[in-house]
């Protein structure tokens, strides 16, 4: 196994960083959405599902991205 040098030190440091910065985030989203620079939204919406075989009604959340034009323009290159 290689030994980890310092840049891929401060790389996985940064990644770490931006997981927990996402993950509060994703957990703060109330209903509608958030905007994230100018990279696009998040957007949550509350779907009810009810099953089939149980009879039960069942809630969870949607979480959706969607990105800004800069951004599509931007990946189109």
């Amino acid at each position: 196994m290689a030994k980890i040098t310092k840049p891929n030190q401060q790389l996985a440091e940064a990644y770490d960083t931006v997981i927990a910065d996402l993950f509060t985030k994703l957990t703060k989203i109330k209903e509608g959405g958030i905007k994230l620079g100018n990279l696009g939204i998040l957007a949550k919406k509350q779907r009810i599902l009810k099953s089939a075989l149980t009879k039960k009604t069942y809630a969870y959340y949607q979480i959706t991205f969607k990105a800004s034009k800069e951004l599509k323009k931007a990946l189109d290159k």
